[in-house]
């Protein structure tokens, strides 16, 4: 009788371990991009906490795009950039004017905040046949080469202005290298085989990973 007594009680315990194991714990990291669509764009935005090659004039800090933020960049750029791009600089023989083709070119956005605590939005226009959405979705395209096709300008949104614009030169398409980020390490979950574990312990499945 004892005998079966521990054996139910030992049963019981491994049961309520094995469950509290395979509890979910809320991830600290979050996915960084979410694609966005609107009246003529379509494109990626990305988290404040993306790592970027590149700063802006008295950066002070980064925010994360909001889908309102975006709608209001993308009617500045499109009312502005025929003025803005009045000299069709490297937009010559088969390279494409660029106001004049604002439907073809896919989108990534990063915001950054100056000491003013303005929103400053940098975005990346690059032609859409040219970089798959699986590429473009992965982390920000930097390119020389190819003109028109590939450019990016600057949207302040508390002065509401459209500046700093930069066509690629003439040549050959060329992928500018990004600097690698180390990737965490991982380490399978002692309970469930199909979840990978950060060394922080944190649970980090893909239906886990949420743009926020």
């Amino acid at each position: 009788m004892k005998k079966t007594l521990f054996l139910t009680l030992g049963l019981l315990l491994l049961t309520a371990f094995a469950v509290r194991a395979q509890e979910y714990i809320e991830p600290v990291e979050k996915w960084k991009n979410a694609e966005v669509w609107g009246n003529n764009y379509h494109g990626w935005a990305f988290h404040q906490d993306w790592e970027v090659d590149f700063t802006v004039e008295n950066q002070d800090g980064r925010f994360t795009p909001t889908d309102a933020e975006i709608a209001e960049v993308e009617r500045l750029i499109q009312k502005r950039i025929a003025y803005v791009n009045r000299e069709h600089y490297n937009q010559q023989g088969d390279c494409p004017i660029i106001d004049e083709h604002m439907r073809l070119y896919r989108r990534q956005y990063v915001g950054f905040t100056n000491d003013r605590g303005d929103h400053i939005m940098w975005v990346n226009f690059l032609w859409s046949d040219s970089i798959s959405d699986a590429r473009l979705a992965d982390d920000i395209i930097l390119t020389r080469g190819q003109c028109g096709h590939f450019w990016h300008i600057k949207c302040n949104l508390a002065t509401r202005k459209v500046y700093g614009l930069e066509v690629n030169e003439s040549g050959d398409l060329e992928f500018i290298p990004r600097v690698k980020k180390p990737a965490p390490r991982i380490s399978k979950s002692k309970v469930d085989k199909k979840q990978k574990v950060r060394k922080t312990g944190i649970i980090h499945r893909p239906d886990e990973k949420v743009f926020n």
